[in-house]
């Protein structure tokens, strides 16, 4: 990374910061986006404790996460409706409740039907803090759209860091069932919390407003605002992201069972958490840079050194060499998901982005469940590693061919249509 581009990137998130109302967003943001990165470990480790069975808990998390990834785009609608506020507020309640409702359940040795329940209703009411996120933050400072995005995924991977340390201290100072009501709390108070920033219904209102006066009087605008979500280049970005998280989902089990066999399980975190601490840097260098490229082509170019990194997979011969390889392949992460953000937020019409962005969230929870449960069975089968790391490459290889393929298609539905309206200043609380 160059010296040129780190302080670049220094002033351009400290005029990020420094923006009105986006210091408001950011800190509950991140609060309540560290569940994101702590619940299937704290439901497996909690619903095993108190079950004694990794089936029931692999069915609770199967459960939580499916009934999320099915109800979210609801939740993100009624948002774009100008709710996003109340849903909020709501969500965040609800789902500290059933999940302080589940622990109770599991320390009282409920049936295991109850416990599932909770766990599927936890799923439904999970706080939609990173669309609503996606769809507020860059408004508050639009002369820093890209800085925003890069912000948002260097967020996202310090969730995936940050989430599993604390669930480690909490459950060694305490018990898993102390960590799901952290879990809890955190999700509840972050939720809460952004729905308290200044100026967030106000965002929502300003960015219908200003797209339907930009539209004008024409029927044909004024569609494109609130008319057909799911077009081709919008899906090929569903997908591509759904084939990534694929990937990872696949080499996340693979990696704990390649450090097994290494006779060193204890360092498979350690090496996973290289992959993000990449992701990361990779977020701060570019948030320093100034492509000049489409973002179509940057987005297909970022799949295939992702791709390039997945494969270099196959060049380790132990766990340092693996987290080497893992650092240098997390570079792009960050990066590609700035990229893949601005996108949607550019294809999809202006009243409906949060839903848009809750169907990415959709993808990568479906995409992560099934490169997970494929990578179980594989390695259930003896199959050997490099068999494994050549299918997570294979499926990222694919996304960056939709992607390239699919170019000329994205850039033309991404060209903007109207401009970002111009923030007015929070309020002082």
């Amino acid at each position: 990374m160059s010296g040129l581009a780190v302080v670049t990137a220094a002033r351009r998130y400290r005029a990020l910061i420094a923006s009105p109302g986006v210091a408001r967003v950011a800190l509950p943001s991140l609060i309540g986006r560290l569940p994101y990165g702590m619940a299937t470990l704290v439901f497996i480790l909690a619903v095993q404790h108190g079950t004694g069975s990794y089936a029931v808990a692999g069915i609770a998390t199967g459960v939580h996460s499916a009934i999320t990834a099915f109800t979210a785009p609801w939740l993100g609608r009624l948002c774009d409706r100008g709710h996003a506020v109340a849903v909020l507020r709501a969500t965040g309640i609800l789902y500290g409740v059933l999940l302080t409702g589940m622990v109770a359940a599991l320390a009282t040795h409920q049936h295991v039907g109850l416990i599932l329940g909770l766990s599927a209703l936890a799923g439904a009411a999970n706080p939609p803090v990173g669309a609503v996120t996606r769809v507020v933050l860059p408004g508050l400072a639009p002369q820093h759209v890209q800085t925003a995005y890069a912000f948002d995924a260097i967020t996202v991977e310090l969730t995936y860091v940050l989430g599993p340390v604390l669930i480690a201290l909490v459950t060694a100072i305490s018990n898993p069932y102390a960590a799901v009501v952290l879990t809890a709390l955190l999700a509840t108070a972050g939720s809460l919390g952004l729905a308290a920033a200044p100026g967030l219904t106000a965002r929502y209102r300003e960015v219908r407003t200003a797209a339907l006066a930009a539209a004008g009087a024409s029927e044909a605008a004024r569609a494109r605002l609130t008319g057909r979500l799911m077009k081709l280049s919008l899906a090929v970005v569903l997908v591509v992201g759904a084939l990534e998280a694929a990937a990872y989902g696949v080499m996340e089990v693979a990696i704990p069972k390649y450090a097994a066999d290494l006779n060193a399980p204890q360092f498979a975190g350690a090496v996973v958490a290289a992959w993000s601490a990449g992701s990361i840097v990779g977020g701060i260098w570019f948030s320093g840079m100034n492509p000049r490229m489409s973002r179509s082509r940057l987005f297909a170019l970022l799949l295939c050194l992702n791709t390039v990194g997945f494969g270099a997979m196959l060049l380790a011969f132990d766990l340092p060499s693996l987290a080497v390889i893992l650092f240098l392949g997390g570079l792009v992460i960050s990066p590609t998901t700035a990229v893949e953000c601005e996108l949607v937020t550019r294809i999809a019409p202006a009243a409906r982005t949060t839903e848009a962005f809750t169907w990415v969230g959709t993808g990568i929870y479906v995409g992560f469940a099934a490169g997970s449960s494929l990578s179980g069975l594989l390695i259930n089968e003896g199959t050997a590693l490099s068999v494994v790391i050549l299918t997570a490459t294979a499926m990222v290889g694919t996304g960056a061919l939709l992607a390239t393929t699919a170019a000329r298609r994205i850039a033309r539905d991404a060209t903007p249509t109207t401009p970002a309206p111009t923030p007015t200043p929070a309020p002082a609380h």
